[in-house]
């Protein structure tokens, strides 16, 4: 189980960011430090004008400090503006690298964290918790240092002036002072909680609308209405709760300390002022301060509760950043022993050796599971839905670490292979064809500028994908929206395949990958396989035997599996369950390989 962060280990993150930017932070702290000196003159200006200026009926002399206020208000304002100015330019370009950081984090991490992992919830956590982390450089840093630098200002003034009053106006301080750790403390779980609540709503109202379509036609928007509409009142409630408590707890402590604090000075400086040991002058000072007194020591119990709110988002940013990637995670492997990388080749044969696979503690997926690949070949994974075939390609493709046994390519670990090394040698094709919002020619080479406009142009050619070309006039500069919705399902797979012939891997997979097209379509792919697969090492899934029976393997998978294995004519003789899969997909029993291989391009030369 991952250690939670401590608030030490966040304040060193957080500092050690800040370093990155060190020229804004200083400065800002150096307009902070004006602004606070301006608050705590113009009480001083006030008093000695009142001291001197009016006793001595000195007009010059009061007109040239009431201009000096003026300019000090004046410019404290400035200072004031600069600062958020420049703190806010230290949170928006620390949060900018940060959620770049996040990102790139993010596109090295296992499919197995993604899969754990709800859309909505993640963008939750890299948006709205990096906007309230923003909030700790760009608001809650300038207020803070700046309340207390202003607090211990006032009192180093206020002890100069008298320490005895000073002393004992610090004994409500300190009640506000343990008041307020009582609150952190005990509005850190408010906190907590609504910040999950905000991450379920946003994940759920994320898969919502990615899934519109199927909740309308199954007419589910009232329970998706009703869902979102309990987490959102139950958010309101704790929400409220916590507003309730902060905020009425702080108004009604500042009112009594106000008050206690104002009847105190003038108890103890009354009796000074007649007696002439104190100056009306320095009653003004105690008079302003009280009020001022109390508001910093408030603020920075606000501050340090958005502080304990920004520093749960900031505990679970930093949790994205500490996950183990793919290539980390490829080196903590078992199988992980030599020191040097050996030579990627893959000139012989691909290995599973005894393979165990699970995703869940005590559910095999995949038990003691073994075959070969030579390179070069076609090979198919058969079988029921469930039986562990797009478990096993995702292995081959290291999505996954096995649990038990080796995959060895040429008789080493697959393991001991650079990964990005190795996933170059691999094209994959599957069912859910994955489109992003741009156009035809960025989908086609996955934004890859090292592949010329030629290359792809050559691809779309070979995967027999011109007919769409030409729907959109020749033009690779054609938009494809979001999940290519604008584009066939056939036409989504013809780009699929014209990618993965543009990246020109060693080895192809294909997972479903004409499962869910068209008659025509599935012709012109079967066209463009054979030129795609031509000295390609071939892994094939498919549910339509029709398309793999030519295979130089196939291999039978049923819970988690390989209970048989050979040609197609092999297993019509020796595998009852294959036979039955055949029957059920209506091939006769007679029939080779070779005859039903002959059928099917006589059918692909009448459709042509």
């Amino acid at each position: 189980m991952k250690k939670e962060m401590s608030l030490k280990e966040g304040l060193s993150k957080l500092l050690t960011m800040i370093m990155t930017e060190k020229g804004l932070f200083f400065g800002g702290f150096l307009f902070m430090s004006l602004t606070t000196v301006g608050r705590l003159m113009d009480p001083i200006i006030v008093a000695h004008i009142i001291d001197h200026s009016v006793p001595n009926h000195d007009l010059r002399n009061m007109f040239f400090w009431g201009g000096t206020f003026t300019i000090v208000i004046l410019l404290s304002g400035y200072m004031s503006y600069l600062q958020f100015i420049w703190m806010a330019k230290l949170g928006i370009k620390l949060i900018t690298g940060l959620k770049s950081n996040i990102f790139n984090h993010l596109l090295l991490l296992p499919i197995a964290w993604f899969d754990k992992t709800p859309v909505g919830t993640l963008i939750s956590r890299v948006e709205s918790d990096c906007e309230r982390v923003r909030d700790v450089f760009s608001n809650f840093s300038v207020t803070i240092i700046g309340n207390i630098l202003f607090f211990i200002g006032m009192l180093i003034v206020l002890l100069s002036k008298n320490w005895q009053i000073t002393l004992m106006l610090l004994i409500p301080m300190i009640f506000v002072f343990i008041l307020a750790i009582f609150m952190i403390k005990y509005l850190s779980k408010f906190y907590k909680k609504s910040r999950e609540l905000n991450a379920d709503i946003t994940g759920r109202l994320t898969e919502y609308i990615q899934g519109i379509n199927t909740v309308q036609v199954f007419n589910q928007q009232q329970k998706a209405e009703d869902y979102i509409n309990e987490k959102s009142k139950e958010k309101q409630k704790l929400d409220t709760k916590a507003s309730f408590i902060e905020f009425g707890t702080w108004g009604v402590n500042d009112f009594l300390i106000s008050y206690i604090l104002i009847i105190v000075i003038i108890l103890f400086l009354s009796p000074k002022i007649i007696s002439e040991q104190v100056s009306i002058g320095v009653l003004i000072i105690f008079l302003q301060y009280a009020v001022r007194l109390v508001w910093p020591i408030v603020q920075i119990t606000e501050n340090l509760n958005q502080f304990q709110r920004a520093f749960v988002s900031l505990k679970r940013v930093f949790g994205l950043l500490d996950e183990v990637t793919e290539s980390r995670m490829a080196l903590e492997h078992p199988e992980q022993t030599k020191l040097h990388e050996p030579e990627l080749l893959f000139s012989d044969l691909i290995e599973f050796k005894n393979v165990w696979f699970k995703y869940k503690e005590d559910e095999w997926v995949l038990k003691n599971v073994s075959f070969c690949i030579k390179k070069g070949s076609k090979v198919a994974f058969v079988g029921a839905s469930g039986g562990g075939k797009t478990t096993t390609i995702a292995l081959l493709c290291r999505f996954y670490n096995i649990q038990k046994g080796a995959i060895l390519v040429d008789g080493v670990s697959i393991y001991d292979y650079p990964l990005e090394k190795w996933r170059k040698k691999i094209g994959l094709i599957l069912q859910d064809i994955i489109l992003f919002p741009g156009n035809l020619l960025e989908n086609v080479r996955i934004y890859n500028d090292d592949i010329t406009i030629d290359k792809v142009q050559k691809a779309i050619d070979i995967s027999h994908a011109d007919a769409l070309l030409k729907r959109v006039n020749n033009n690779l500069e054609s938009e494809i929206k979001e999940r290519g919705q604008n584009l066939s399902m056939g036409e989504r797979q013809l780009v699929s395949f014209a990618r993965a012939i543009c990246f020109d891997p060693e080895i192809i997979i294909m997972d479903e990958a004409t499962a869910s097209i068209d008659a025509k379509t599935e012709t012109l792919i079967q066209q463009s396989m054979k030129e795609m697969l031509a000295g390609k090492t071939a892994v094939i899934i498919a549910h339509r035997l029709i398309s793999v029976i030519d295979s130089d393997k196939i291999f039978f998978f049923e819970n988690g599996e390989i209970i048989a294995s050979g040609k197609h004519h092999e297993l019509m003789e020796k595998s009852k369950e294959y036979r039955k899969l055949v029957e059920l997909q209506f091939l006769k029993k007679d029939e080779t390989c070779e005859s039903i291989a002959e059928d099917k391009f006589r059918g692909d030369d009448e459709e042509k």
